[in-house]
């Protein structure tokens, strides 16, 4: 590859991060909180290569025709339509987006034992939202128990096991390459409810988390008795962080 088809890359890298940004489609690699840096990132690509092109084209305008000629024939011809042949899976990754991993592409969560500890009341309210993640860990490992006799409302999708249905969000730490499932399993009245949407059903549940459900047997997944289920729109952004 030669200076002038590195420029280029550097360029086309450049713009389509930009497109990325400014669509935002880069939630689907990539936690929110990365947006400044890409952004920089971005910029910093962008402004380098189209100065480093410049360049090029400067210094070859400045050469001598009959020395490009002499150098040619001795076998070294460029052909710079290589370099636009990168163009295409560049134009790729910024235009024809893979959608956000689900839960077939999200690796189940490492089970080890947690350690435990306090955590922050939950917040007022006769069901308030929860993120199931927080769920998770909160059940597993907070030493105050406040998910016992409380009702929550978690919001996931749907995953059918041969034992029933469970309620899941895939979890990135920072970005799709460490995307985690955590889930719930559903049980009660409702449970039976939520079996019957489609795998991969989004919906908001409320209901109470079963004392004592997350344990090692199990990989720390507790149980939630299901009081009411009301299927919702798939959102923009389905990562859990």
């Amino acid at each position: 590859m030669n200076r002038s088809t590195q420029n280029l890359v550097l360029l086309l890298v450049g713009l389509s991060t930009a497109v990325m940004l400014v669509k935002g489609t880069y939630l689907n690699y990539v936690k929110p909180g990365l947006l400044p840096w890409l952004a920089v990132a971005s910029a910093a690509l962008v402004v380098l290569g189209a100065v480093s092109i410049a360049r090029d084209l400067r210094q070859a305008s400045a050469h001598d025709h009959d020395h490009d000629h002499d150098h040619d024939e001795h076998g070294h011809r460029h052909q710079p339509w290589l370099g636009w042949l990168l163009l295409i899976p560049i134009a790729m990754v910024a235009f024809v987006v893979p959608p956000a991993l689900d839960a077939r592409g999200a690796t189940p969560a490492a089970v080890s034992a947690p350690q435990r500890r306090a955590f922050p009341p939950l917040p007022p309210g006769d069901a308030p939202t929860v993120s199931l993640p927080e769920v998770v860990m909160r059940a597993a490992a907070d030493s105050t128990n406040s998910l016992a006799g409380r009702s929550i409302t978690l919001t996931g999708f749907t995953l059918h096991q041969s034992g029933g249905v469970d309620l899941g969000r895939v979890v990135i730490v920072c970005c799709a390459a460490d995307a985690q499932l955590a889930r719930v399993h559903l049980t009660g009245p409702e449970a039976s409810t939520a079996a019957e949407h489609p795998e991969d059903t989004w919906l908001k549940i409320e209901g109470q988390i079963v004392p004592g459900s997350s344990h090692a047997n199990d990989g720390y997944i507790p149980t939630m008795t299901v009081t009411s289920v009301t299927p919702v729109e798939k959102p923009a952004n389905t990562y859990a962080y």
